[in-house]
């Protein structure tokens, strides 16, 4: 599989958009000829001290420039040693990996919704398939997390911005502001990537509509290419729990088979 092979990028920026919220661009001269809203990037560090790659969500990409975009909040050692990359570095990484979004074909008008750092998937999904109407929603904590506001409204219809406290957009939870206004939108799909909580909140949230709600897990990894098996997860499916890997089995599921 060619999406298993080390790649070399040259990092051209990786800059702070956000408190402890960094955006890299990495260049790559064999830049994959496919990638989706949803696929992720698996970066080695350049010190020995950690070993394990880093599994990052594909932010963004330009085909024409070659180019990769991922977003990372400081949240560790590994992280904090990424915030010190300089334009003009190589890293090694393997892209994309996991299944990405993919709307079928009756799935015209689409609310991307994206919770804190979840929010990072979204950008992506419009490249991969612009042929679509899409309307996005971001929920931060405060103000201060805010990301990627500018680059979605490039990319969707409308764009709505809810915190937690009410310091930046509209107060409350995203996924209620979202339930508020279903009845508006009429979409066809809802795509979203979050932490756990605001799945379960959105599953409760959109139950009065019939809608298919798509989801991109997070999940701690190993390997990235399913062969350790860190990541599983649960799922139902045809009345059957059991257990599937994030990183190779998804990480996009359908909302109604993950067990929460």
């Amino acid at each position: 599989m060619t999406n298993l092979k080390d790649r070399t990028g040259k990092i051209i920026l990786n800059n702070q958009i956000a408190k402890d919220i960094y955006k890299m661009v990495i260049a790559f001269d064999d830049m994959p000829e496919d990638i989706k809203g949803g696929q992720f990037i698996h970066i080695k560090l350049t010190d020995n001290s950690h070993v394990l790659r880093r599994p990052f969500c594909i932010c963004d990409f330009d085909m024409d420039k070659k180019t990769v975009a991922v977003c990372y909040a400081v949240v560790g050692e590994g992280t904090k040693e990424m915030t010190k990359y300089s334009e003009g570095m190589t890293i090694k990484a393997m892209m994309p990996l996991g299944n990405g979004f993919v709307p079928d074909d009756n799935m015209k008008k689409i609310v991307l919704l994206g919770g804190g750092m979840g929010s990072a998937v979204l950008p992506a999904v419009p490249k991969a398939f612009g042929d679509r109407e899409y309307y996005t929603y971001l929920g931060f904590a405060n103000k201060d997390k805010v990301v990627l506001e500018e680059e979605m409204k490039a990319l969707s219809k409308e764009v709505v911005v809810a915190t937690d406290d009410g310091s930046y957009g509209k107060k409350g939870f995203v996924t209620n502001i979202l339930a508020e206004d279903m009845a508006k939108l009429k979409p066809d799909a809802v795509f979203c990537c979050g932490p756990e909580v605001m799945y379960k909140a959105l599953k409760k949230a959109l139950a009065p509509f019939d809608v298919p709600i798509i989801v991109s897990l997070e999940a701690r990894m190993g390997c990235g290419i399913g062969a350790c098996l860190v990541c599983n997860c649960k799922v139902k499916r045809n009345g059957e729990e059991g257990y599937l890997r994030v990183c190779a089995d998804g990480p996009v599921f359908r909302l109604d088979e993950v067990v929460l």
